[in-house]
């Protein structure tokens, strides 16, 4: 489920579950791997562990809150699209 809002200063942002695969599971931070919710705008990323149960019924105004407590990443440079994916967010 991806769902959408726009923050106090108008950007609109998108917010998904991200569920890691078992491969990336090694790379992750033990905290992670259980997954995280990304936030994402225009021109930041953001993730947010452990996923907080009941977001995706939560108001729309109750997402900016939760993406405000996210930790800013870092964008990967453009990869070829065969293989972007859920490791991506």
């Amino acid at each position: 489920m991806v769902r959408s809002f726009v923050d106090p200063l108008g950007r609109a942002w998108q917010v998904w579950n991200v569920a890691p695969s078992r491969k990336s599971d090694l790379f992750l931070p033990a905290t992670m791997a259980d997954g995280w919710l990304c936030f994402e705008c225009a021109d930041e990323k953001r993730r947010l562990h452990p996923v907080p149960p009941g977001w995706e019924e939560l108001p729309e105004a109750e997402l900016w809150p939760l993406a405000q407590t996210a930790q800013p990443v870092q964008r990967r440079p453009a990869q070829h699209a065969a293989t972007e994916g859920e490791d991506d967010a």
